[in-house]
């Protein structure tokens, strides 16, 4: 069998990853100079799920796929450095509507405490071990990971074509095609009716000061700030949908760290910037990623809009495809399969 999978960030190396791991080589094509060019290639990603109040389709694949990754980091990062920090994460609840949403979550997700749970200003201080002065919804298995690193990891095995861009999907000879090309996949005919769009987003490195190095985890208040690692943390991210361009703005580093000083006050004082980056991430319009089949052969399987969750989604989504093309017993409910498929837009 011969897989085909274009595109060679986190959607398409997971994929390749999945299939691998279950004795299928695929062969990736990647428009540009390397692995992981575009959203994928940052240096460090927040690791969680996208939290809802209730449990439905679309939450039951971000929370599978949240602890499908966060066991299968704990395992590669045995043996391989993917840069995988499980330090926990706290959502703060700086709002009405976090204040109210939150609580629903946990019970309605129905996780065991020691996996998610409400907690205090005081115990989340302590978790933090820097002041804060709200309540938050605490992750014990959240973390960070290197996207970039885990990209190479993914791809180890797989024949790569890189500067290889595909103009017809017709010049791919395989027994399946799997597209994870973001937004690109709008200029192939077979997928130009999807409803993808792109979101500019700008990430912060800070040098670590010594009143932030005693930060232990993520903290997530509308923008996140990681832990210091390497001497570091990434605080991010801008969120332009009107902008469809990467080049570095100064005034996005300001909001950043603006931000994260306006809600973890501990953190207030001059921060040194050691470097910026911009991304497109791609969105669909009901801001749920397209995982599945379409008609048609070869058929053509898609990894597409995972957004600003993809590093959980991507591997979710791969597992899911590997199980589609092999013929397995899926491991996503028939109504989350249904949630991710692309003929919702048709």
């Amino acid at each position: 069998m011969t897989i085909a999978i274009i595109g060679a960030g986190l959607a398409g190396t997971a994929c390749a990853y999945a299939l691998k791991q279950a004795g299928i080589a695929a062969e990736i094509y990647e428009a540009g100079p390397s692995l992981a060019g575009g959203a994928s290639g940052n240096t460090m990603g927040l690791v969680n799920p996208r939290l809802s109040a209730d449990r439905n389709p679309e939450s039951d694949f971000y929370a599978s796929s949240f602890a499908m990754a966060v066991r299968s980091f704990d395992a590669i990062q045995k043996h391989t450095d993917i840069g995988w920090h499980k330090g926990g994460g706290l959502h703060l609840m700086i709002e009405e509507k976090k204040q109210k949403r939150l609580p629903h979550t946990v019970a309605n997700w129905g996780w065991p405490e020691a996996h998610m749970r409400i907690v205090s200003p005081a115990e989340a201080s302590e978790i933090a071990s820097l002041p804060i002065a709200h309540e938050a919804l605490y992750l014990p298995d959240a973390g960070c990971v290197n996207p970039s690193a885990l990209c190479r990891f993914y791809a180890q095995g797989s024949k790569t074509h890189l500067n290889a861009r595909i103009e017809s999907l017709s010049d791919i000879k395989a027994d399946a095609i799997i597209l994870a090309c973001g937004a690109a996949a709008k200029n192939f005919p077979e997928t130009e009716f999807l409803p993808l769009s792109t979101v500019r987003g700008q990430i912060t490195r800070v040098k670590a000061t010594e009143k932030s190095l005693k930060l232990r985890c993520n903290i997530g208040y509308g923008g996140y700030c990681s832990p210091a690692l390497n001497g570091e943390h990434m605080v991010g991210a801008t969120f332009q949908r009107w902008l469809d361009h990467t080049d570095l703005q100064p005034e996005d580093d300001r909001e950043n760290i603006t931000l994260l000083q306006q809600y973890v006050q501990a953190l207030h004082g001059d921060f040194e910037i050691l470097g910026s980056r911009a991304a497109l991430r791609t969105a669909s319009k009901d801001h749920f990623p397209i995982a599945g089949r379409l008609a048609g052969h070869p058929p053509i399987y898609l990894s597409l809009a995972h957004g600003s969750h993809g590093i959980a989604t991507s591997l979710g989504a791969a597992h899911l495809l590997a199980d589609m093309i092999l013929g397995r017993p899926l491991s996503q409910s028939r109504f989350s399969v249904n949630a991710l498929a692309a003929d919702r837009f048709q």
